[in-house]
């Protein structure tokens, strides 16, 4: 039986017995007995249930806090991890950018370079250009000076 239920049994051996002047009140003994022992039987049994109520409690909120905790790791690996991965991704794009800043440099100091170069040769052909055209214009003076000489001659 349920202490609720002995509980009420109580109250109705209280109603029934005997109301003596002065507050006082005769009761069934032998009732009262048996729904003490009644109480007695069922209060370890209902210690008993609460106990088993309370530990199946902490148990779930033990488990709770358990899980609980595994995701809040479980989240702070992966948020770490992405930001590991964007600090990498971050770190590829700005040597990214350093390597082509340092490409298009040595790429402009080799088209300085090169025009340097061009510029240098094309002086040089220039020059030999200008010394072929003079000794050209020197050999076609010459021979025009041979023509006038041997058409003075006859």
């Amino acid at each position: 039986m349920d202490l609720e239920s002995l509980i009420d049994e109580l109250e109705e051996i209280l109603q029934r017995g005997v109301h003596l002047p002065g507050g006082k009140v005769l009761l069934d003994e032998v009732a009262l007995r048996q729904i003490i022992q009644e109480l007695r039987d069922a209060v370890p049994d209902q210690l008993q249930l609460g106990n088993r109520i309370a530990s199946e409690r902490e148990r779930i909120l033990a488990d709770a806090r358990a899980q609980a905790q595994r995701i809040t790791e479980e989240a702070r690996a992966q948020l770490n991890a992405r930001l590991d991965e964007q600090a990498i991704v971050q770190a590829a794009r700005q040597r990214a950018k350093e390597i082509q800043a340092e490409a298009e440099q040595r790429a402009a100091s080799l088209r300085a370079d090169a025009n340097q170069y061009v510029i240098g040769q094309l002086g040089a052909l220039e020059a030999r250009l200008q010394r072929l055209l003079r000794e050209v214009q020197a050999g076609q003076r010459a021979l025009n000076q041979e023509r006038t000489e041997s058409s003075g001659q006859f």
